[in-house]
């Protein structure tokens, strides 16, 4: 493709500029990683070559496999894009690289979009004189019979009922809102809130409720059903392509629901895409920077990447936005409010910054005043910096209202 300006996929490339424009904003390529991404959009969908490629990008230099292979990483990387689920390079084993997106050029789109225009401006027209003809006939033969309730109040009834068992995160109740999501996918198949429903759903179902070690054997977070091994079973990746075929669905028929991005987020980090859900949990917090769940998510991810060091931040800032947002919300704030502020005073008692971690245990108090994790951690802390008094007396209430002991 002799045109320095190219849509491939997503993105619009700019080779002269090294520049690529997408979902994520502008990136800048290295030179060598824009003439590969250029090399392979000449021949969309051909496999071309390693050798071919390293003497298109090196000329007479001998290079190793590392050199190329760190430019597709490169390229991958800028284009969002995953080895192991490529929308944009795949790798053909043993044979070299294809580029299996769409590529085109800005008239060729242009050119497209008028005669998609057409199409609908001439099926329009059809559809308006249908239409007349059957508001005619109707009022002919209309008989008076009850007229029905408008589909989408049926719709938001389902979704509201969903939203409801969804929330609770027991068995029975993910699976009530699996088939509610589905009823409402029935009567609108491009609803985005059901959508992302129903991947939330099938992604819960295979961390909590599915395969060895799943929820009443103590299986309830991502991090542990990852440790499991269950998560890379047959059964559960095959769910999970669903769940985030469901989510991809969902944001691309409203780009601006903050929920359908979560669930992206949570299945591509169920399915072990962590760089995907990483930007997928961004774009949820662009569109709403409140929105608690997708930190909490976020905080969990960035351990499983083994980058602890963002993990507490994004704890911390949820609290905050929970507590911004609790008179709006507090039926489905409250179960998550007293847990995210004792996993930030954890995190803070591992990093040995006891005077941080006693004011998260306090903080937790004032909300939630009979906690006992939150009473014995800061008993304990009390205890060791010599107030045996306060954390004596903290105990003995818990214990006097709750019958539970430090």
């Amino acid at each position: 493709m002799a045109s320095k300006r190219v849509i491939i996929g997503d993105w619009s490339v700019d080779a002269r500029a090294n520049q690529i424009t997408g979902p994520d904003g502008t990136s800048e390529l290295e030179p060598r990683v824009m003439d590969l991404l250029m090399l392979l959009a000449a021949q969309p969908g051909e496999v071309i070559s390693k050798d071919e490629i390293a003497k298109a990008l090196w000329g007479e230099v001998h290079v190793n496999d590392d050199a190329l292979t760190r430019t597709v990483f490169k390229l991958r990387k800028a284009l969002g894009d995953e080895a192991r689920n490529s929308r944009y390079v795949a790798t053909v084993p043993k044979r070299g690289y294809r580029l299996v997106a769409a590529v085109s050029t800005p008239a060729e789109r242009l050119a497209a979009r008028a005669e998609t225009w057409h199409r609908k401006a001439l099926a329009g027209t059809v559809v308006l004189v249908v239409l007349f003809i059957a508001v005619f006939l109707y009022g002919l033969f209309q008989t008076g019979d009850t007229p029905q309730a408008p589909p989408q109040d049926s719709v938001a009834r389902l979704l509201d009922r969903a939203d409801g068992f969804y929330s609770q995160y027991q068995r029975a109740d993910n699976e009530a809102a699996l088939r509610l999501y589905s009823d409402a996918l029935d009567l609108d198949p491009d609803n985005a809130p059901a959508l992302a429903g129903l991947a939330n759903a099938l992604t819960q179902r295979q961390i909590r409720y599915e395969g060895p070690g799943s929820l009443g054997q103590g299986r309830t977070t991502l991090t542990q059903a990852l440790e499991s091994g269950w998560l890379d079973s047959e059964t559960a990746r095959a769910a999970l392509e669903r769940a985030v075929a469901l989510a991809r669905r969902a944001t691309d028929v409203d780009p601006s629901h903050v929920r359908a991005w979560r669930a992206l987020g949570l299945a591509l980090s169920a399915a072990g895409e962590f760089t995907q859900a990483e930007r997928a949990y961004e774009r949820a917090l662009v569109i709403d920077p409140d929105d608690w769940g997708t930190m909490i998510n976020l905080s969990e991810l960035y351990t499983l990447m083994g980058e602890p060091q963002q993990s507490t931040p994004y704890l911390e800032q949820a609290w905050s936005a929970m507590e911004r947002r609790y008179a709006v919300d507090p039926v489905e704030i409250r179960p998550w409010h007293s847990e995210v502020g004792l996993s930030v005073a954890r995190h803070k008692l591992e990093a040995g910054a006891l005077e941080e971690a006693e004011l998260w245990y306090r903080r937790v108090l004032t909300l939630d005043p009979l906690n006992a994790e939150a009473v014995r951690g800061l008993s304990g802390i009390l205890s060791a910096s010599g107030d045996a008094a306060e954390a004596t007396a903290l105990c003995a209430d818990l214990e006097q209202a709750t019958g539970e002991a430090c």
